[in-house]
């Protein structure tokens, strides 16, 4: 019996496969959240950002062309509006490289379709903002500034499609290609615990408690036969061991008490057979003494008889010899 396989032992495996278990269940859910949360921060939330921060600029310049008029109109500080001029220009160069960055990005068709239609009308926005920029001071170029108003318009449609477009897709990304996902894992998963589990309980049970009491019972029909020659040994201490500790203590209980009946008889016979020789001798003495006062008495009396018995014979002759 191997009492390694004891029943302590036999159920720190069985926690520590639930364990491992649970921790793959966990990780595969944390996993699938941090790959949910991934791709929607870094991939559509990026390029909803994006989308948003080119409208704003593309707003905001549009803005100081007014601002960069009126500052003219007023007579203001010269270095103050070439200042706010030469932001403008950076902030337009800016938007015309974000948008090329992103057509040369792994975007989708349908966003590279919406960037390529901004691209060609802020190209334009471009040349007609740089022409207000310069022609400002000068108190002219109003013809350029309402071409820019138009080529704003159509960004700002074009721009308000694509941030409804990317924001649908960033929920749907979010919700339904890692999040089918994640289920699907967690089902196989839990399809696989509920397979997994009874057979860990299944071998947990034949291996620390079928096995250890098949062999004690088939010591105990050993016991039952008279076979008192094997023993079990255990030394965990559960409830198979107490098991074990019971039939040992029975083997060398009924060992005993089987020896001790064999044995029994030898010692009883010698006396049997001594005591009636010694209670008989006498008996026989008296007997013998008995049998043979009889047989001189007997004796005497056939001796009489036999006197007697010449006597009478002695008379019958004479009788005849004097006849």
């Amino acid at each position: 019996m191997n009492s390694s396989n004891n029943l302590n032992s036999g159920q720190k495996a069985l926690s520590m496969q639930l364990l491992v278990l649970a921790i793959v269940i966990i990780f595969v859910a944390f996993v699938g959240l941090f790959v949910q949360k991934y791709s929607s921060s870094n991939s559509g939330f990026k390029d909803y950002q994006r989308s948003t921060k080119l409208s704003k600029d593309v707003n905001s310049v549009h803005a100081n062309l007014f601002k960069i008029k009126g500052m003219v109109a007023a007579s203001q500080d010269k270095q103050e509006i070439t200042k706010l001029s030469d932001q403008q220009v950076a902030i337009i160069d800016e938007s015309v490289n974000l948008v090329k960055k992103a057509l040369d990005s792994s975007i989708s068709v349908e966003q590279k379709k919406y960037y390529q239609a901004i691209m060609d009308n802020l190209i334009e926005y471009q040349k007609s903002a740089l022409q207000v920029i310069r022609l400002a001071p000068m108190g002219t170029g109003n013809a350029y500034l309402s071409s820019a108003n138009e080529k704003l318009d159509a960004i700002n449609q074009l721009l308000a499609q694509l941030l409804d477009y990317e924001s649908n897709l960033v929920e749907k990304g979010s919700t339904s290609l890692t999040f089918y996902i994640v289920i699907i894992a967690l089902i196989i998963l839990l399809v696989l615990c509920v397979i997994l589990i009874p057979s860990f309980v299944k071998k947990m049970i034949a291996g620390n408690v079928v096995e250890p009491l098949q062999e004690t019972s088939s010591v105990l029909r050993e016991f039952a036969v008279g076979k008192y020659n094997k023993s079990l040994t255990w030394d965990a201490d559960d409830a198979i061991g107490e098991l074990v500790q019971s039939v040992n203590s029975l083997r060398s209980k009924m060992s005993s008490t089987g020896g001790s009946t064999q044995k029994a008889p030898a010692p009883e016979a010698a006396p049997a057979h001594k005591a009636p020789t010694t209670e008989t001798a006498p008996a026989a003495a008296d007997k013998k003494d008995t049998s043979l006062s009889d047989m001189i008495k007997k004796t005497s009396d056939h001796m009489k008889d036999g006197d007697k018995l010449v006597t009478s014979s002695k008379k019958a002759i004479d009788k005849l010899q004097d006849i």
